[in-house]
């Protein structure tokens, strides 16, 4: 790479999604989804095709597209404090996604990085993103993504239940609690304290989306406003500083989903949650009753 096009290639890792291997991706997995966006979504949480975006980035940069941006849990912008964008306000197709172009873009179709340019209808959309208007974050939103990105990029020892992890553990355990709500909806809600209305009605929304579409609930959030939503509910429950507390707080998502009969969701199995947390999930489970810990392998209550 450097002897064609002298660029370091420490460099060029650092715009690519592997700067987040280990932690809220495998990138292996996602680079084997090849070009379909079904096992990147499914799997890893992270787009392969397009991105979201922060209109008052890209007017401050002159149209830097951040790596994060990519990665399901990307809601809120926390320099601007502002929710990020899905889709281009103007031909409506998710950004940077490409629209119906052909795989050879003529020279005229060119536009500068702060455009849209996805193609509508043969012709490139030529929407000013700076432009797009984008809505005013929550402000304990913008510090649960703050707190996020602490540990995608490694800023911070992650931490559940007061018991050190790895970070691919961590976000294991995020992407359990966000199944498990979403499996409890819209009961759970009842049972969680101090659920911001607007988190109510978008949970609601995307539990209604992934309703219609089975097996996506281990999905990563579908739009910037849902992954708001989830960090939102989900990382104060983390904050929980020992596994007493913990198992206290999920209690909620564990027994609703219990009640409901889906605890053993295929979604959760699948996690390689950190032992602490799995800890904290079987204390909660109904003694009695059929159901049991998703990681509680081969034992009976």
């Amino acid at each position: 790479m450097f002897a064609a096009t002298g660029v370091p290639g420490g460099l060029v890792d650092g715009i690519h999604l592997s700067v987040f291997e280990g932690g809220p991706l495998d990138v292996s997995a996602v680079l084997a989804a090849g070009s379909t966006q079904r096992p990147s979504a499914g799997q890893e949480w992270a787009a392969v095709h397009g991105s979201r975006a922060c209109p008052c980035c890209l007017l401050v940069s002159g149209g830097v597209w951040q790596l994060w941006w990519k990665l399901s849990c990307a809601a809120v912008c926390p320099e601007h404090r502002v929710v990020l964008l899905d889709r281009c306000p103007s031909c409506g197709w998710v950004l940077r996604w490409g629209g119906d172009r052909p795989r050879v873009v003529p020279a005229r179709w060119v536009r500068p990085p702060t455009c849209c340019a996805n193609s509508v209808h043969g012709r490139p959309c030529s929407q000013w993103l700076p432009a797009a208007r984008a809505s005013r974050a929550d402000g304990g939103t913008v510090e649960a993504q703050r707190r996020w990105m602490d540990v995608a990029f490694g800023r911070v020892r992650p931490v559940v239940g007061g018991v050190d992890v790895a970070a691919a553990e961590w976000f294991a355990a995020f992407r359990a609690c966000v199944i498990l709500l979403r499996l409890g909806l819209p009961r759970v809600l009842g049972r969680l304290p101090d659920v911001p209305a607007w988190c109510t009605r978008v949970l609601l929304e995307e539990r209604g989306e992934r309703g219609a579409h089975g097996g996506r609930f281990g999905w990563g959030p579908a739009s910037a406003g849902a992954a708001a939503a989830f960090l939102t509910v989900v990382m104060p429950l983390l904050a929980a500083e020992d596994v007493r507390e913990l198992s206290r707080r999920l209690a909620p998502l564990v027994r609703t989903a219990a009640d409901e009969g889906c605890l053993a969701a295929r979604p959760l199995a699948r996690l390689a949650v950190p032992e602490v947390f799995a800890e904290a999930v079987a204390a909660q489970v109904p003694v009695g009753r059929s159901a049991r810990s998703p990681w509680e392998k081969g034992r009976s209550r």
